[in-house]
């Protein structure tokens, strides 16, 4: 087995996506000037991610309307762009498109800042400070430098490894999504999330399954009843349960906490299994037809 803190491991960062992970906080545009309100915004692709966290409307008729383009929406976001145009709202086209007003190169880490300038262009930078605090933390022991008995991400990996992760996040399901992108995107693995109705999917769904050796591992995000009857249930259905506490003040860090440690856990996992946990070649021709 691989091992996170020797040196070796991780020549299969060939192009350093740890030093974006590092430097992510305070990166991406910030506005050039002030958007009228009343605000909204919806998002694609690497955008949906932060137009879910900013809580944000996502339609407007007025004031200004947020569209952010990331990708692989087969021209959706394009085409709800120019038909906001139509109205009276101001239309700020976000993302890697053509006539973006304002450019952002793709990126798996790009949701942090699509809801950085979401929130500078609406006035919240109070709320960003709380979730660049947030941040700030937990990069401070979740880095390679940090050894694995400190290191959360790094043992979060472990548990992870072989196994096929089951994410829930009850106090804030879009979070659930979100780190089933990163896996897939950044660990180059498979991951499941459940139905809207979770407690009742996990009681009745992994029954006849439970004794049968699968390798589920059960992600629980946050904290709560909703986790704590989970962790019950899942304990004799899973071959494992990772309970995740939630960092920082308000919900809104928390979940931008929570899921940069997963981002950092999706790093280590692909090195875990030897692949490059930046984007490949052909996510890019993706990018393209769609």
């Amino acid at each position: 087995m691989r091992d996170l803190d020797r040196e070796e491991t991780y020549l299969a960062d060939r192009r350093g996506l740890a030093l974006e992970l590092r430097d992510l906080v305070g990166s991406g545009p910030v506005p050039k000037e002030a958007y009228p309100s009343p605000h909204a915004a919806i998002g694609y692709g690497e955008g949906w991610f932060a137009a879910a966290l900013s809580g944000l409307p996502d339609w407007t008729e007025e004031g200004s309307l947020f569209v952010l383009e990331g990708g692989y929406d087969l021209g959706e976001g394009a085409a709800l762009a120019l038909l906001a145009e139509g109205g009276r709202a101001r239309v700020v086209r976000l993302g890697f498109r053509e006539g973006a007003e304002v450019y952002l190169p793709p990126s798996p880490l790009n949701p942090y800042r699509y809801l950085r300038f979401l929130l500078l262009a609406t006035g919240r930078e109070g709320a960003l400070k709380e979730v660049d605090e947030a941040l700030l933390r937990e990069r401070r022991r979740l880095g390679p430098e940090v050894p694995l008995e400190q290191n959360p991400a790094k043992f979060l990996a472990y548990t992870l490894l072989e196994r096929l992760p089951l994410l829930y996040a009850p106090f804030f399901r879009p979070l659930e999504g979100a780190a089933q992108s990163l896996l897939a995107r950044i660990g180059k693995s498979l991951s499941l999330t459940p139905p809207h109705s979770a407690l009742e999917f996990f009681l009745t769904g992994m029954e006849a399954r439970h004794e049968q050796g699968d390798p589920l591992a059960a992600v629980l995000l946050g904290e709560g009843e909703a986790v704590r009857l989970a962790k019950e249930i899942l304990e004799t259905r899973v071959d494992a349960v990772a309970e995740v506490p939630p960092q920082g003040e308000s919900r809104l860090a928390q979940a931008v906490a929570l899921w940069y440690r997963l981002a950092w856990t999706a790093y280590y996992l692909a090195l875990l299994y030897g692949v490059d946990p930046s984007d490949p070649e052909v996510l890019e021709r993706l990018r393209e037809a769609t």
